[in-house]
């Protein structure tokens, strides 16, 4: 299935015609949206309750930035009080739950993968905020369909590739209290046109910096370095993302790898606030390939499963059902419904 990228105009148009259906709707209390959005994360969210054994670090991660979302929306006083006691019941239940997940699982993900777990400590005992603003791309027009007819792709040949750089960069921007960003980390930032979990872990290793609260020191870095500021540096990550993501859009089956990396880059830009990824033909995608026990999965033999990712590995919950992808789609749909709601 072949899509155009869609104008940033439509896009708006589309919005506006979505506001109003959801004003009419608030009158009777009932978002036409926000309640299907609200009922999949928390079906989500409730699988991991259900299945606390398998939490990996990645799934524990990608449920406190899903829950950085979900407490954003609920300290913005105009988007909270426009809101339904329903859903703001709603909400306040699914904020909690993370915190329990965490309580359970902490002590074997830390037996589990020791260094791992160490590494990733300070993202996973509290809600992750990253920065948002609500910002556009300024996109190309490119021809989808030759593009997406070149994109050929293996499961193991071109969405792995190598991640000691970001290992290190990683490891660096959360084990350091003074906030002090190398040259090395910069250039791996600075690097263009990577693609696919390369330019999404690109774009992570920034909200990284903002979760250990080091983003000035990332803003003069890249100044005196790059003569570039972190807003811009995410523009042009995002942009490559989109184009990146409207392809594999273009190719993705449920539960394929490729839906683990569309996932990912949906999520992130979201997070980072950029419009064009709200877009709806995504999101009903997504959605459809939630499974009835809330999870999302990959149809692979192995128990562990590489998704892409040497540092962030997916691991078997049973069941076809992944910890790393089942946790980024909670963090997608929370993503989703932040923007959504912060657009209205």
């Amino acid at each position: 299935m072949v899509r155009d990228a869609p104008l940033f105009a439509l896009l708006l148009l589309a919005l506006s015609a979505l506001s109003a259906s959801l004003v009419d709707a608030r009158e009777h209390g009932q978002p036409s949206l926000v309640l299907p959005l609200l009922d999949s994360l928390e079906q989500g969210l409730r699988f991991f309750t259900e299945n606390t054994a398998s939490v990996n670090v990645d799934g524990m991660f990608a449920l406190r930035l899903t829950q950085g979302q979900l407490v954003d929306i609920r300290n913005d006083t105009r988007v909270w009080d426009s809101l339904s006691s329903e859903i703001q019941d709603k909400i306040t239940a699914m904020i909690e739950i993370p915190d329990a997940i965490y309580a359970e699982t902490h002590a074997q993900m830390a037996q589990f993968k020791p260094a791992y777990f160490a590494l990733f400590l300070p993202a996973l005992t509290r809600p992750v905020h990253v920065d948002w603003r609500r910002q556009s791309l300024n996109l190309p027009t490119w021809d989808i369909v030759s593009e997406t007819a070149d994109y050929v792709m293996s499961q193991q040949a071109q969405t792995v590739h190598n991640y000691t750089e970001t290992d290190i960069c990683y490891s660096n921007i959360l084990s350091n209290s003074k906030c002090e960003i190398s040259k090395f980390c910069a250039n791996m930032l600075m690097r263009p046109n990577k693609k696919q979990y390369a330019s999404t872990h690109q774009l992570l290793y920034t909200q990284m910096a903002e979760i250990q609260g080091c983003s000035e020191e990332l803003e003069r870095s890249l100044q005196k370095w790059y003569a570039k500021s972190v807003d811009d540096v995410k523009e042009d990550l995002c942009r490559n993302i989109y184009k990146d993501a409207s392809i594999v859009y273009a190719r993705t089956e449920p539960a394929s790898l490729l839906s683990d990396l569309f996932l990912e880059q949906n999520a992130l830009c979201l997070s980072a606030g950029f419009v064009e990824f709200l877009r709806f033909d995504w999101l009903s995608a997504v959605l459809s390939w939630q499974r009835m026990n809330g999870c999302f999965g990959l149809e692979l033999e192995s128990a562990n499963p590489v998704t892409g990712r040497r540092l962030l590995m997916e691991r078997s919950m049973g069941g076809g059902c992944g910890s790393h992808i089942s946790g980024l789609a909670t963090t997608y749909l929370s993503t989703f419904l932040k923007n959504l709601l912060f657009l209205l």
